[in-house]
């Protein structure tokens, strides 16, 4: 691990956001828009069944998840109501493959090699 360059907080949302896209397009949703800036909700725009959905994504580090704040979560509902959207919220979890330990584990690297903790898309809480 030593030398390696590890990722910043920008590189590890991007990272969650392609985890989350590849999911969608491989389970044969359109994806309308991709949002990578960190503090633009939702991430994601796309259409599944004649549906129109925003996803929000958050990133988080081993042995941590991202999390969906109510703040965000209402935020994106209020937006969503008046496009008529269903609202997604997508956790995901990076672990640095290559490490030995669990504080290792939480330090990814820029072009390592990553375990990835991501259940699919979860409904907003109502």
């Amino acid at each position: 691990m030593a030398g390696e360059q590890l990722m910043g907080k920008e590189d590890l949302h991007f990272l969650g956001i392609k985890v989350v896209y590849k999911d969608l397009i491989d389970n044969g949703y359109e994806v309308l828009n991709v949002r990578k800036e960190p503090d633009i909700d939702p991430q994601i725009l796309a259409r599944r069944n004649g549906n129109l959905l925003f996803i929000v994504v958050r990133t988080a580090t081993f042995p941590d998840m991202g999390v969906l704040t109510p703040r965000v979560a209402a935020r994106v509902s209020m937006h969503a109501r008046k496009h008529r959207a269903l609202c997604y919220f997508a956790s995901v979890g990076i672990a640095n493959a290559n490490g030995d330990t669990d504080e290792e584990m939480g330090k990814p690297e820029i072009d390592g090699e990553y375990y990835i903790n991501y259940k699919g898309l979860q409904p907003f809480p109502q």
